[in-house]
């Protein structure tokens, strides 16, 4: 891989910053001055690459973690999809991955199911974005497994996977208000049930 601009890896040990005083007392506890020393930088720095203050800062942090957990979720989709595994292990497989890559970084999992929200129509467009993108990617497995396996698996819209997408942030909302968003791949058997229990065609 090569290596990235100087700029870009500036933002990043920022983004990195962010992270750190995020994990540490929160986003909205968190100032300027916090993330500077957390990225060992000086405020003008800080503003030099994002002159929106932390809002830019929080909304970019988003936007590269959310693409990371995509990547591993179709990575996984991807893998299982090769490995010819049943239906119902596929799903439990992907769902492992992304709770999993969540649970690699807590307080990432706490930027997303916490502050992200709380930034209000601030952050509406991007995270309607990422929803949609991850939405995307359980059509098309859902659409995959549907024609693999007609007699027991069933097709589902958007609408209904918004609705299950809405049910697996809860699950990890409720880890991370308890502290305990490292242990998120334990709750992949559950949020995996919900998919199932979807697809699953029934007499």
């Amino acid at each position: 891989m090569p290596a990235l601009p100087v700029d870009d890896q500036r933002r990043g040990r920022l983004l990195s910053g962010l992270t750190a005083c995020i994990a540490e007392k929160g986003y909205s506890a968190t100032t300027i001055t916090d993330i500077a020393r957390a990225a060992r930088v000086s405020k003008t720095v800080v503003y030099a690459h994002f002159r929106g203050g932390k809002d830019e800062m929080l909304l970019e942090l988003y936007s590269r973690a959310t693409d990371g957990v995509l990547q591993v979720l179709t990575e996984a989709a991807d893998r299982t999809r090769e490995q010819g595994l049943p239906w119902r292990e596929r799903l439990l497989e992907v769902t492992r991955a992304h709770l999993g890559a969540l649970a690699a970084g807590p307080a990432v999992a706490r930027t997303l199911v916490v502050e992200i929200p709380a930034m209000g129509m601030a952050a509406l467009p991007r995270r309607r974005e990422v929803l949609d993108r991850y939405v995307a990617v359980l059509e098309t497995t859902s659409q995959e497994l549907a024609a693999a396996w007609p007699d027991e698996v069933r097709p589902l819209g958007p609408g209904l996977l918004r609705a299950v997408v809405g049910g697996i942030n809860e699950l990890i909302l409720a880890r991370v208000e308890r502290g305990e968003a490292d242990r998120l791949a334990e709750d992949a058997p559950l949020a995996a049930d919900l998919l199932i229990g979807l697809l699953e065609r029934r007499p």
